[in-house]
């Protein structure tokens, strides 16, 4: 776009004599050396930013693992305090006096002596077949053992001779 100037107009001006030409190194917005300058100084805001991010996201990993650890670490404390109240509970119930009260409650005395005796073995015997708890080839006298050249067969019952 050219603009048209008359010379009458600019009477009372001085006329311009010739307009200069700008020097080739205007006509580029950026030099090479400055594009270089900033393109190393974004790549090293870039690179401080993302250090900065990741170190903000392991912070807060290690608080949330920080927290998970206190909340377990209270739950284990509770859990030793209840164990604890719970040993002297059972302790406290397992206790002589605590027994003895509670059996001269419920009418009960204390025994004045103890006397041990001894069971004989066949009553003993008689009890366990009687209950069913003995081996049967125990229990039963009619089997016996037949001796062989190589040792003793297996119990069997006897067998009746032929004449």
């Amino acid at each position: 776009m050219a603009l048209a100037i008359s010379s009458e107009r600019l009477g009372y001006r001085q006329v311009r004599r010739a307009q200069s030409v700008p020097p080739e190194r205007h006509l580029a917005i950026v030099s090479q050396e400055s594009r270089r300058r900033v393109s190393v100084v974004v790549f090293a805001v870039a690179v401080v930013l993302t250090m900065i991010a990741s170190v903000i996201g392991f912070q807060a990993f290690i608080a949330e693992q920080q927290l998970t650890l206190d909340r377990v670490s209270t739950d284990l404390r509770l859990a030793k305090l209840n164990y604890d109240e719970l040993r002297q509970q059972r302790a406290d119930l397992m206790a002589p006096d605590y027994l003895r009260e509670k059996a001269r409650v419920m009418f009960m005395s204390q025994g004045l002596g103890s006397r041990f005796m001894e069971v004989p073995a066949d009553v003993v015997a008689e009890v366990v077949v009687s209950t069913g708890l003995m081996d049967p080839k125990i229990a039963d006298p009619t089997i016996t053992a037949q001796p062989t050249i190589g040792g003793f067969q297996s119990l069997t019952q006897p067998t009746e001779a032929h004449p």
